[in-house]
């Protein structure tokens, strides 16, 4: 992949100095007794052409230390270093008026909630080509141009048609790209990435990686926080590994990742789903009956240039009971929408749906809902699905049939416990706990009617790697336990195969192989399945 065009700054006015100095930088908030310290004594250096990859679980603090280096630290934040320089500037006491004409043209800051960080009000293109126009680095005609490259640069197809619409009418992997798009558009000295990849399939991953090494060969330097370690072991070139807001273990990549002195990294290498070996029940006789069949579903939507988008295309597949079906491709492949059509959300276009025997199609609207209480879903982001006002009880509690309140509350209690949260926990809200207590939250109140199947909807991608591993074998145990059938949807392949009985793969709206999940994986018939199992970061060829 060749670099983006280059705006008028030239890269030959680089020199050696480091892009980035931190010595014992301290962030904290609030005060007294509520006083917390986010950050504690880092210290590290970036020179140009290098990537230093922070990684951590949340909470250690690898993002705020991104964040004060865009002056975004938060709130209230109080900002102490002995050095704080980036590209030359002493940030601390930096007004705002030097910070604006830092970031966005000399420091690219790539957020992980691109959804949050695009203006739902604006068109793409406008977004992307908002830092070209607040510095003055293009004409309009220019900006179209630029834009149109930026956004085909980090893999997004169709760049006129997207550039054209809004955040919301885009998946969450092309969203995340635009925001890359966006955050390199000035051809930036110092790119700040926090977490950039984590929405992306393994193709896309693949396409911003070698991106990212393109710039960084050229001089860019890269500050990357990651909970992927595959990631870090593609592009990093050294490792700094922070817990509770200090770095317990830094050094070359290759050197942390292959022999980690750290008791906290050899935990976290330990969690990376493709080093642990497969916990999925084995696949039932034959005989066993499906909990879902899918049979010829075709789903069509309205463009936003009159014609339609095929996203479903004659799709077919079962999932039996106990077991789980993974399903992988690309962002806009049609695994979001299937899911959607098998939850009753979507109506397809043509084929049809057979839950327990019964196509809901043609059943009535009574019998749809009692039997739609027999399939839940977890979603990859729980917050956004949770009143924010609602205790944890609450919110388990409104998926519960009729109880009297001592028995809802013994219900509440037994299904906290079912997946590792304690009583207490039942009076706090979503706010007050961590990813992935949210995310064990969701999993409760998706058990609460008693389901026989769960729609799993990235559930994990954005997880830290311990928590990760957690929520995939409590999946696992519940499975065992309930019974439940899972249609799991991920773009993380070493995750489906750490769960899944049989895998399907989508391109294109069609499915182009499904099988044994084994099977697949180590003998892919199909040439994009090959692609994708190619395209997979590995942290053990390091």
């Amino acid at each position: 992949m060749t670099a983006p065009t280059t705006p008028d700054a030239a890269r030959a006015t680089r020199t050696s100095t480091p892009l980035a100095e931190v010595e014992g930088l301290a962030v904290a908030f609030g005060s007294g007794a509520d006083r917390v310290e986010a950050v504690r004594g880092v210290s590290w250096r970036l020179d140009p052409g290098e990537c230093l990859a922070l990684v951590g679980e949340s909470g250690s603090g690898k993002s705020v230390t991104a964040r004060t280096l865009v002056g975004l630290p938060g709130e209230g934040a109080q900002v102490s270093a002995t050095r704080l320089r980036v590209l030359g500037e002493d940030l601390l006491g930096l007004g705002e008026g030097r910070w604006r004409e830092l970031r966005g043209r000399r420091v690219g800051f790539v957020l992980q909630d691109a959804l949050a960080s695009l203006d739902a009000l604006r068109k793409v293109g406008a977004e992307v080509g908002e830092p070209l126009r607040l510095h003055g680095v293009r004409s309009r005609a220019e900006r179209t141009e630029r834009v149109r490259e930026l956004l085909a640069s980090v893999g997004v197809p169709e760049p006129e048609l997207r550039a054209a619409q809004y955040p919301h009418q885009l998946s969450g992997g092309l969203r995340q790209r635009a925001l890359i798009a966006s955050a390199i558009a000035c051809d930036p000295e110092l790119l700040i990435a926090d977490e950039p990849t984590t929405a992306l399939d393994a193709t896309v991953q693949r396409q911003i990686l070698d991106l990212l090494g393109t710039l960084k060969h050229a001089g860019t330097g890269l500050l990357l926080i990651s909970h992927d370690l595959a990631v870090v072991a593609d592009i990093a070139d050294r490792v700094a590994v922070m817990r509770a807001g200090e770095i317990v273990e830094t050094g070359p990549t290759r050197e942390v990742l292959r022999d980690p002195r750290h008791e906290y990294t050899r935990a976290l290498l330990a969690a990376v789903p493709s080093s642990r070996r497969p916990v999925a029940l084995p696949a039932p006789p034959p005989e066993a009956p499906a909990a879902v069949v899918v049979e010829n579903v075709t789903k069509r939507f309205a463009r936003p240039d009159g014609g339609t988008h095929t996203a479903v295309s004659d799709v077919s597949f079962a999932v039996s009971r106990g077991t789980t079906l993974g399903i992988v491709g690309e962002s806009g492949s049609g695994k979001s929408t299937t899911a959607r059509i098998v939850l009753g959300l979507e109506r397809p276009d043509a084929g049809r749906v057979l839950v327990h025997g019964k196509d809901w199609s043609t059943l009535p609207r009574r019998e749809v809902q009692a039997e739609r209480r027999r399939i839940q879903v977890v979603y990859q982001d729980p917050l956004s699905s949770f009143d924010p006002r609602y205790t944890v009880e609450r919110v388990i509690s409104e998926a519960l049939p009729a109880l009297a309140r001592p028995a809802r509350r013994a219900r509440v209690l037994e299904l906290l416990d079912q997946v590792g949260l304690r009583p207490e926990h039942a009076r706090r809200r979503p706010l007050e706990l961590s990813g992935g207590q949210r995310q064990r939250v969701a999993i409760a109140r998706a058990l609460a009617p008693e389901p026989d199947i769960v729609v799993c909807d990235e559930p994990v991608s954005a997880l830290d790697v311990s928590i990760q591993a957690q929520i995939l074998d409590l999946l696992v145990e519940l499975q065992r336990r309930l019974g439940v059938s899972y249609l799991f949807i991920s773009h993380d392949l070493g995750v489906i195969r750490q769960v899944s009985s049989r895998v399907l793969v989508m391109k294109d709206a069609e499915i182009v192989e499904q099988g044994p999940v084994d099977e697949v994986f180590d003998r892919p018939r199909h040439p994009y399945t090959r692609r994708l199992l190619e395209a997979i970061p590995d942290v053990a060829a390091v």
